[in-house]
């Protein structure tokens, strides 16, 4: 993967997680990456439709997996090459929750409401960087 695809999708994403939405700005020590929504072990390449913008986070707690479970259930996560952010999410407050089931699966396989990272955002919204504009 060269730097000119990397630099395009970092900006289709506009500099936030496709996940989580944290900015890359908000991230003081954690390292953003160009993601395979469908990692190559399960036939994922490296054309911009398939690849995205994710927090070290989001990205280390989604490794391959592409679904969840949830009440016994298989469920996919969320794609958001091909999936409208706002329809599966919410944000209460500082913590997201989703609206669908993908959305309920995306946020407790990416372990987005960690504590830590909870914290980040409350810390986000007292400094007026949360929630931004695009939540």
């Amino acid at each position: 993967m060269d730097a000119a695809l990397r630099a395009f999708v970092r900006e289709r994403a506009g500099q936030r997680c496709d996940y989580c939405r944290l900015h890359e700005d908000d991230a003081d020590f954690l390292a953003f990456h160009v993601e395979h929504v469908i990692a190559k072990q399960h036939g994922g390449s490296d054309d911009p439709d398939t690849l995205c913008y994710a927090c070290s986070e989001c990205n280390w707690a989604k490794g391959p997996n592409l679904a969840g479970l949830l009440d016994g259930k298989l469920y996919p996560l969320f794609n958001p090459r091909r999936q409208n952010w706002k329809r599966h999410f919410r944000w209460e407050h500082t913590t997201l929750v989703g609206k669908t089931k993908t959305g309920v699966v995306t946020v407790q396989v990416l372990n987005v409401n960690d504590p830590s990272r909870v914290m980040l955002r409350e810390n986000l919204l007292f400094e007026g960087r949360f929630p931004s504009d695009e939540d």
